[in-house]
């Protein structure tokens, strides 16, 4: 899979097309349908169709699918690969009003990084909005497999907020469905600091289970910085007793993947209409921008040498960072106080991640962009190392690179890319420490 990663990024490897051609808005004029009983919420589990339906997006971005039409993106799992497979109809309601159309499945994985269909994957099913009811300020949509087939409940659509038009922010930061049976609150109060340092302007977490010290934590910023923390359960049919989850998901390697995929890009198209870039990182992960103070220069910069480009993602890449032994820190310093890292930088395309475009992209991967909004846009491009590093703190060696761990982890160099925010970090974190009330 590592390999196949690399000759994707560099747009060398065989896959399914990540660019779409023009559709045709197929619209069913004589359907007459009774309005849904059930609006549900979004972000909440809701079958229809025979597929689980997790979230739907209003979205006016410009594309090369139904360039003359917005549409809702709906973010569903399936027990199996339907793209191309089945025929899904949308059945979009306004306040007076409903529509049924054809959607379009994309799915969200790639064949060669795993073709087996055994496992639950996740799709991109777009809708077109037609354009009588195009202006519509709240819709709901549900999915059948039939034409004109009523549905008991319908998803309430996310709509596009409200004085989006004016400039976007920079940078938006998506964290996976964290699951940590252990209190992990000294190490996520650090690594949330770092994200404010660096500028990005929301960060918002996806968890299934924390403990209370933990959720006291995300509850401070909650309240005190702008942090979103989304509540996840696995689609009926999974395990969802926290310990059970919690096994399954560190025995189903591939399938844990797959499931990661939901939240990152439910988290990715939250913030399209708002934010320039999204970044996904784990809590083990930071940027550093080398030349700049924070993320919207760095970008800005990029930006200005690749004018010729409509970027899709910007990746950085990784440098590994082991446990060093050679300072006494607390627990909450633990990332700026190790001073070592690995001599070695990982090639393009091993374990980096990526800014990705909201003007650009129409879903996401862990590393990088995956489909795009239209032809005309660049595979992802990669900072320099004089840009910005990826550090990863990792207690062991990844098994995805155990023929190279004993060069990794005893080839060791100083590592200085955080010593000019050092400072201004202890001050930040001590803070949150103080008024929190946590004890080393």
């Amino acid at each position: 899979m590592k390999e196949y990663l690399k000759l994707m990024q560099m747009g060398r490897a065989p896959a399914r097309p990540i660019v779409e051609k023009e559709s045709k808005v197929e619209e069913n004029y004589w359907c007459f349908l009774k309005r849904p009983k059930y609006i549900e919420s979004p972000r909440h589990w809701v079958r229809m169709a025979g597929i689980d339906v997790y979230s739907a997006y209003f979205d006016d971005r410009n594309n090369s699918l139904f360039p003359e039409n917005a549409a809702i993106q709906i973010l569903v799992m399936s027990n199996h690969s339907i793209e191309s497979k089945i025929p899904i109809y949308c059945n979009t309601f306004t306040e007076n009003s409903y529509s049924t159309v054809k959607g379009y499945i994309r799915e969200i994985w790639q064949t060669g990084w795993d073709p087996r269909d055994s496992f639950q994957v996740p799709s991109l099913i777009t809708c077109p909005i037609t354009k009588r009811i195009d202006g519509s300020k709240e819709m709901s949509v549900s999915l059948t497999r039939k034409k004109c087939k009523d549905n008991k409940s319908a998803m309430k659509v996310i709509m596009k907020p409200k004085g989006s038009e004016s400039k976007k922010k920079e940078v938006a930061v998506c964290v996976k469905g964290l699951d940590y049976q252990e209190d992990i609150s000294n190490r996520l109060l650090e690594w949330i600091e770092m994200q404010y340092l660096f500028g990005v302007d929301t960060v918002s977490i996806y968890h299934f289970y924390l403990s209370n010290e933990t959720q006291k934590i995300l509850k401070y910023y909650k309240t005190n910085r702008n942090l979103k923390v989304i509540p996840l359960s696995l689609p009926p049919g999974n395990p969802n007793e926290p310990l059970e989850r919690s096994a399954f998901l560190k025995g189903n390697r591939p399938q844990k993947r797959r499931h990661e995929l939901l939240p990152y890009n439910d988290c990715f198209y939250s913030h399209i209409h708002t934010h320039r870039y999204v970044l996904i990182l784990d809590i083990d992960e930071v940027i550093v921008p080398v030349e700049f103070d924070n993320y919207g220069d760095l970008l800005q910069d990029f930006e200005s040498k690749t004018s010729g480009f409509r970027l899709s993602s910007i990746s950085t890449r990784n440098v590994f960072k082991f446990p060093s032994n050679f300072t006494l820190f607390p627990h909450y310093h633990y990332m700026i106080s190790n001073k070592k890292r690995s001599r070695k930088t990982s090639l393009k395309g091993e374990y980096g991640k990526s800014f990705s475009s909201t003007s650009t992209v129409a879903t996401v991967f862990n590393h990088f962009a995956l489909h795009k909004l239209s032809p005309a846009v660049a595979k992802s491009q990669y900072f320099l190392a004089s840009e910005a590093v990826k550090l990863h703190y990792k207690s062991e060696c990844p098994w995805e690179s155990k023929k190279e761990c004993h060069q990794l982890q005893t080839d060791v160099i100083d590592d200085t890319s955080l010593d000019r925010f050092e400072r201004n970090l202890r001050n930040l974190v001590d803070q949150v420490v103080k008024e929190v009330g946590i004890k080393n």
